[in-house]
């Protein structure tokens, strides 16, 4: 199943995309998922993230597109369950994709665009309430002043 999500941002692409993808930054507005939300890794193609609470139930995911300021798509290839990959996940063999696109508005602001590619139905009510929660808290963090 596929879900789409977007949000307007009084904030330049290259603000939005830090606050996003910042470390501290990411701990804020992703507690619409799980209080303590984390990852370990680096937001480069190729590269391997790991997204986990502080119990260590996550998900793995591989980064397959990153263009700065513009795009980034995942691969979520995994689950983990005490910061161990779960060996019988249905990721595995069929994985989901999430990707990011960071469009800049005529007003100098953002268009972020959320796209979740092959989600399994169990996370879809999940994901529908918690995305537009998580995208909220994102334009609030892009759109202060530190």
């Amino acid at each position: 199943m596929d879900l789409h999500f977007s949000i307007d941002i009084a904030a330049a692409p290259a603000r939005v995309w830090d606050c996003m993808f910042d470390p501290l930054a990411y701990r804020d507005w992703t507690r619409a998922f799980a209080e303590g939300s984390y990852f370990e890794g680096r937001w480069a193609a190729g590269e391997r993230l790991r997204f986990l609470d502080p119990q260590g139930f996550g998900m793995e995911a591989v980064v397959d597109d990153c263009r700065l300021h513009e795009r980034l798509s995942l691969r979520l290839v995994g689950e983990l369950k005490d910061g161990r990959p779960v060996a019988d996940s249905p990721l595995r063999t069929h994985p989901a994709h999430e990707t990011y696109a960071f469009s800049r508005q005529p007003d100098g602001g953002t268009r972020l665009a959320v796209q979740l590619q092959a989600w399994n139905d169990g996370f879809l009510a999940f994901l529908q309430d918690t995305w537009p929660q998580a995208l909220q808290r994102l334009k609030t963090l892009a759109e202060s002043t530190h």
